[in-house]
């Protein structure tokens, strides 16, 4: 990557190391190469091709044995899993078919063991593939077994059907011979689905061919029933890759939501951190707190560790129990001179620890004089039901910074605190009875109670407050998790975060805080895009087969017009049920079908059973009376749009309706039955594939949605893993260089703390580093921006990209604020930007002033090609000239 960066030369550039100490020129430009050198302490990338460790990874790099991101195709897994469990169910259903078939013609079955043998065989393989389908899946080869089987029977229907039902389609080898096809259709690619239904078709029209005119009716079944499938197989799988398309784009929003926020609060725990052991250790030294050398020492000692750890991102803290890390907070407020009194923790034995960097605990070289109510001042292992290693160190460190404060600003030397343990919720209180202060009156640049403890303690999900006025003293309450608060206090902290959100943004610690419920409420998003996609794309499918299947109608209509009493009324049933068919299509292609919907649905299927007046007996079931055979697609329209018990509801209905036709009509043969036990098994098979496809997809959403944000969290932690080593290399370079060895120098003895020398080196640089936290206070100008999207680039580096970088602002000003969530949003839009450009070079401009700022990429587009479309948190402009794209991604920066 080739990086320019124009504006302040603050040393914190993200995009070039170098970029220290060198001035914007008149353009506003200045040229920054970027170097692939290795840095003290931090792994770069050298221009050789090889593995590379993962410590020496930049985000997005791929090295060989990197999985793919899984979430592009889960909604087809899903999709998948659904259509074959339901074809699975109808295998079920064909049995029982075939069992009942066989009770209907038994005396036939009776003295036919072969015939007999070869149905049982059949009905084992049924089983066989429902078991494989459950646990494994089906792959082409059972789909071809399957085919093979019905093939055999078909081809061997004259020796395995009774006579009078042999080329019919009221039999289970037809069952058979569609559920064959249904498979093949799902399972096997275009041409190997055309070999087996060629096949299936020359065995149904070999094995019929003694039952003319019926078999000409099973053949056509054969081919237009498993061909409408693979009609509204592709329509699901479109609608699956929309899906995944959805899922993908959530997971990109999501990973750069956790990367920015992840990267955020680094900073701020760094900050904490400096703020804490270094800042303070300094301050103290420069106001003459060296008196005591061997705690000054030690707290030279303790704040070299501090800037060590940071520098090696030792960020993870050990499994100390929060009675042990608590005591050890206090026993170092008390080797300060302040007197606490520790209440609510056990009693302990074993030597207290030394409370380092972001209140991690490391062992101490004493025992402490126990001074308070119940405290002994030792340390004892993690309590059984204690929080996380990392809440425990937020809570500790914010504990101790409480006490520094109250050392430092109360005016009193005796401070509480307070641990109590309720269900589900540990309270922390830290008070005294000093002068108290106006809380919102402080000076900006006093970090300690802002950051140090209550950003700190929402970091970790838990809420923190400061009760205090003057002359009363000071209560710093600190709760976890924050969901367990009283629900008065709730109320009034979600109250807070909406009126905040109607003014138009929130600011860095309450979206911080809201990361969690954030990330919660995307993934029901897009768990409800889901259900919302899936539940159309079947619908779209269930319209286009009807469709199709009236359309298809018009011959049996034709065909059979000199077979009915009245030629016209059955022309009048075609258009009727065509119009109806056309208009429900219609409105199931835009929404569900409501209630009314559904039972007009219901009562149409009544009438289209009742046209059976129009046909004689011995046509009652067959082709000639095809309204019925309608019945099993409106039905569709239902099943697929209303809740369950009215989908059975109105499938029942419409059942009804049929067999009391049979009944009143007293068509009560065996061929009559199993004609009409087929068509039950098309009409209910039919509203099971709907019904289990879209039940399946619909519960399997959020299922979805959750790996998907998973999938996006660690992807976003690997990234950000090396972004927080680099930056803190680059931020820290001026403290490591500067800070680092005058503390190992007091820590080691060889210099005196006292002397006057020391203590103004120790006030100026205490200086620096306060000047450097209040400027990063600031947070998300136009260099942490950089920062964030520096991954993005990163990625589509590692996919042979090359983008040119360039940040301009007004020369001789520092960058405006970005707001975090918006940053969040643009990160995502950049990294779906880079993925599309079909060249591999782009150019990117960052530019940013108060009223907002842009990122403009530029690269080049096929003519042919239609312009992407973007949309996200971000305005996004997209231009196609002269075969060159580009995107302009804006936004406004909004005051609370």
């Amino acid at each position: 990557m080739r990086a320019r960066y124009g504006g302040v030369a603050d040393g914190r550039n993200p995009l070039g190391p170098e970029a220290v100490g060198r001035r914007a020129e008149s353009s506003g430009c200045l040229p920054v190469p970027r170097r692939r050198v290795r840095e003290q302490g931090l792994a770069g990338r050298s221009g050789a091709v090889g593995r590379q460790a993962p410590e020496d990874r930049l985000p997005g790099d791929r090295v060989p044995g990197d999985q793919p991101l899984a979430s592009s195709s889960r909604a087809g897994q899903a999709l998948e899993r659904s259509v074959l469990w339901a074809l699975a169910v109808l295998r079920m259903a064909t049995c029982a078919i075939t069992l009942i078939y066989v009770v209907l013609w038994w005396d036939w079955y009776r003295d036919k063991p072969v015939a007999l043998g070869f149905v049982a065989f059949t009905a084992a393989w049924g089983a066989f593939l429902v078991v494989r389908i459950y646990r494994h899946g089906a792959g082409a080869r059972l789909a071809l077994g399957t085919v093979a089987l019905a093939v055999v029977a078909a081809a061997l229907s004259p020796h395995c059907l009774p006579p009078e039902s042999v080329g019919d389609t009221g039999n289970w080898v037809t069952l058979s011979v569609l559920h064959g096809g249904l498979t093949a259709a799902w399972v096997l690619p275009r041409r190997g689905f055309a070999v087996a239904e060629a096949a299936l078709l020359a065995a149904v029209a070999v094995g019929g061919h003694q039952g003319r005119p019926q078999v000409f009716t099973a053949v056509v079944l054969t081919l237009v029933v498993p061909v409408l499938f693979a009609f509204a197989t592709r329509r699901l799988r479109a609608t699956a890759r929309r899906a995944d398309d959805r899922l993908t784009s959530a997971m990109l929003g999501h990973r750069a939501r956790v990367l920015v926020l992840t990267l955020d609060r680094d900073r701020r725990e760094r900050q904490r951190v400096l703020h804490d052991t270094v800042l303070n250790t300094l301050t103290g030294l420069a106001w003459g707190g060296g008196e005591d050398l061997v705690l000054a020492r030690r707290r030279c000692a303790a704040g070299a560790d501090a800037i060590r750890q940071l520098l090696a991102h030792d960020i993870g803290p050990p499994a100390v129990g929060l009675d042990a890390a608590l005591t050890a907070a206090v026993t170092q407020a008390r080797e300060r001179g302040l007197v606490v009194h520790l209440q609510g923790i056990a009693p302990l034995t074993d030597p207290p620890a030394t409370v380092a960097a972001g209140g991690t605990a490391t062992a101490a070289g004493g025992t402490a004089t126990a001074v308070g109510d119940t405290a002994t001042g030792a340390v004892t292992g993690a309590v059984t039901g204690d929080p996380p290693a990392a809440v425990v160190a937020a809570l500790t460190g914010a504990t101790g910074e409480a006490l520094a404060n109250v050392e430092r600003h109360a005016g009193t030397g005796e401070a509480w605190v307070r641990l109590e343990r309720a269900s589900g919720q540990l309270t922390v209180r830290v008070h005294d009875h000093g002068g108290g202060f106006q809380p919102g009156r402080s000076a900006p640049d006093r970090l300690g109670v802002c950051q140090s403890v209550l950003a700190r303690v929402r970091d970790a999900g838990g809420l923190a407050s400061v009760d205090s006025a003057p002359g009363r003293g000071t209560v710093v309450t600190m709760r976890w998790p924050e969901i367990a608060r009283p629900p008065t206090e709730r109320a009034s902290a979600d109250r807070a975060v909406r009126d905040r959100a109607v003014r138009g943004g929130a600011d860095r610690d309450r979206a911080d805080r809201g990361t969690r419920t954030g990330a919660e409420l995307a993934r029901e998003e897009t768990a409800e895009d889901l259900r919302r996609d899936y539940a159309a794309g079947l619908r779209v499918a269930v319209a286009g087969v009807a469709l199709a299947w009236q359309i298809i109608m018009v011959v049996p209509l034709l065909v059979t017009l000199g077979r009915v009493r009245s030629p016209l009324a059955a022309v009048g049933v075609w258009c009727a049920l065509g119009a109806a068919t056309f208009l429900l299509a219609a409105v199931a292609r835009r929404r569900p079908l409501s209630a009314a919907d559904a039972a007009g649905v219901t009562m149409l299927t009544v009438g289209a059973a009742l046209a059976s007046v129009n046909v004689d007996n011995a046509e009652l079931l067959r082709i000639t009376n095809w309204p019925v055979i309608v019945v099993a697609l409106l039905l569709a329209f239902v099943t697929a749009s209303r809740p369950p018990l009215q989908a059975v509801a109105a499938a029942g209905v419409g059942l009804a309706a049929i067999v009391v036709t049979v009944i009143v009509r007293q068509a009560t043969d065996p061929l009559t039955l199993s004609r009409l036990l087929a068509l039950v098994y098309g009409i209910v098979g039919l509203q099971l594939l709907v019904a289990i496809i879209g039940s399946l997809l619909r519960r399997t959403a959020d299922t979805t949605a959750r790996a998907t944000r998973a999938e996006a969290e660690t992807h976003a932690g690997q990234d950000s893993d090396a972004m927080i080593r680099r930056e803190r290399a680059r931020w820290l370079g001026a403290i490591r260089d500067d800070v680092l060895p005058m503390l190992d120098t007091l820590a080691a003895g060889d210099a005196d703390p006292r002397d006057q020398g020391w203590r103004w080196l120790c006030a100026r640089q205490a200086a620096g580093i306060r000047r450097k936290l209040a400027q990063e206070d600031q947070s998300a100008t136009l260099a942490s921006l950089a920062a964030d999207i520096e991954t993005v680039v990163a990625a589509a580096e590692g996919r042979g990209l090359t983008v040119e970088v360039q940040i301009a602002t007004e020369a001789g000003r520092v960058g405006f604020p970005v707001p975090l969530d918006l940053r969040a949003g643009l990160v995502d839009l950049l990294d779906r930007t880079l993925a599309m450009l079909p060249e591999n070079r782009a150019l990117l401009t960052m530019w940013s002033d108060a009223g907002g700022g842009s990122v403009f990429v530029s690269a080049a587009w096929p003519g042919d090609r239609a312009p992407p479309t973007l949309t996200g948190a971000v305005a996004a402009l997209v231009d196609v000239d002269d075969g060159r794209l580009t995107v302009e991604l804006r936004w406004e920066n909004r005051e609370d």
